[in-house]
């Protein structure tokens, strides 16, 4: 990668991008109301598991497909994974989620680029918005996902000093442990069959579930 390409990744990555990704916690705000993350320890936990266990089996492998999609130009793949990780997202909350940031990142690319690919699909995904950015910023397929998963862990760390909450030193600590983890969740992902793709995080979907009920909370449903 050049410096360019570095600088576009940071880019698409940061927290402020404007498409609301901040605003979701994804369950989690559910198992810190349920006392399942509770401290420093409790809560790295929950983003390990949920990070090598969810994203990994699921958001990864769709991240290899719908990045070599943009590559060959192949719209008809674009919408067959695009669909497909949608149809994957166990609650309203999660397939809210996707759809809402999905079409705010297509707004994103409409405003910045003139690039009628943004219009393949009609309800995008988040991982399609931004390979797309990748692909056109020709930012090698590794590093596009290990941007990806660093926003979503820091993301989740953000979500968690908020509402555990968690000390700025405790969160670091979290924030560095999940590191070591981003190169093997991507290599494993990357590996994956197409048969093999999914998740079954039976506590992830229920919290969510939950959430979009909560009766006081800090992130969106």
């Amino acid at each position: 990668m050049n410096l360019a390409n570095v600088l576009s990744l940071l880019h698409i990555s940061s927290p402020s991008l404007p498409i609301g990704a901040f605003a979701y916690s994804q369950g989690l705000e559910t198992a810190i109301d349920k006392g399942w993350c509770h401290d420093e320890q409790s809560t790295g936990r929950w983003i390990r598991d949920l990070m090598v266990q969810g994203l990994g089996t699921l958001d990864i492998p769709m991240f290899r497909r719908l990045y070599q999609g943009w590559e060959q130009q192949d719209r008809e793949a674009i919408n067959y994974w695009n669909d497909r990780l949608l149809a994957f997202r166990e609650t309203k909350e999660l397939f809210t989620e996707d759809c809402q940031v999905g079409r705010t990142f297509q707004t994103w690319h409409r405003t910045l680029h003139d690039d009628n690919r943004v219009e393949w699909l009609e309800q995008p995904t988040v991982i399609a918005m931004y390979t797309l950015a990748c692909v056109r910023q020709e930012i090698p397929q590794t590093m596009a996902a290990t941007g990806f998963l660093w926003s979503w862990c820091e993301n989740q760390v953000a979500s968690a000093s908020k509402a555990v909450p968690l000390g700025q030193t405790a969160a670091q600590r979290v924030l560095q442990n999940l590191i070591t983890e981003i190169e093997p969740v991507i290599t494993a992902g990357f590996a994956l069959a197409d048969e093999e793709i999914g998740n079954s995080l039976h506590h992830y979907a229920m919290a969510s579930s939950w959430h979009e009920q909560q009766y006081s909370r800090l992130f969106r449903s």
